[in-house]
């Protein structure tokens, strides 16, 4: 594959000449070992990210033989893909826009002028674009009643509750449970375990149909240190745990 020799991989998608022009000086001198190549309309770019995926597609938002947004919904539909994107002309539209914005897939960008501009939008997605172990955080969707923890659980995954509303709960050995606190949208799931290192202390199931980031172990620190939000986030779920809030 292309990402093996190290090198950083790009492709721009735009049938505006100025636009692609500067795209690639800036990216040449920022990244001066880049490889960089372009498509002009949606069905150039959906075969060059088929047959040649870069880290990262700098793409208008409307390209020429696509609807709207019809490129970046292209890529977003590949669970496979890998590829981080930057979309020029829009804002998010759609759920699956939205969730791979707070996943450093996607970002957006009204319009890019200067080398620092694009700079900070690549900024934004370079941790999910240049990282080989990026799909290590993604969106997983429970349906009310489901299960997302069972009680004994050597799983180490932690999550965040985007959407909906769990139960922690644990089991007498009548075999009857009892409830031992909710988890809102906004809160770590699962976090004590792995900072503990043992089994799970309690089961986890959904009261409604609930969405959550799913952040592997092996990166999940790095990814804490990586996004303050999400650092802000677990200290304040991890207090007022410690503090007996549920």
């Amino acid at each position: 594959m292309l990402k093996n020799d190290g090198k950083k991989f790009f492709l721009i998608a735009t049938s505006n000449e100025f636009e692609k022009k500067s795209f690639t000086e800036w990216l040449e001198v920022r990244y001066p070992d880049s490889v960089i190549y372009t498509a002009i309309d949606y069905m150039e770019c959906l075969v060059k990210l088929k047959n040649a995926p870069p880290h990262i597609l700098i793409t208008d938002f409307e390209l020429a033989k696509g609807r709207p947004g019809h490129i970046v919904d292209s890529v977003l539909a590949d669970k496979n893909s890998k590829v981080a994107i930057v979309a020029i002309g829009s804002e998010p539209k759609n759920q699956d826009q939205f969730d791979a914005v707070a996943l450093g897939k996607l970002t957006f960008a009204r319009e890019i002028t200067t080398l620092d501009g694009l700079h900070d939008v690549i900024a934004k997605v370079s941790d999910y674009g240049f990282r080989s172990d990026a799909s290590a955080y993604v969106i997983k969707k429970l349906q009310k009643g489901e299960i997302l923890i069972n009680e004994g659980d050597l799983t180490k995954q932690v999550y965040i509750l985007k959407k909906g509303l769990l139960r922690a709960y644990k089991k007498h050995k009548s075999g009857e449970t009892y409830s031992i606190g909710e988890v809102k949208p906004g809160e770590f799931v699962g976090e004590m375990a792995y900072f503990n290192e043992e089994a799970r202390n309690a089961s986890v199931d959904a009261l409604e149909d609930s969405e959550l980031i799913e952040i592997q172990p092996t990166i999940f620190e790095r990814v804490i240190l990586q996004k303050p939000s999400w650092a802000k986030t677990l200290i304040s779920t991890m207090t007022r745990r410690l503090k007996g809030g549920k």
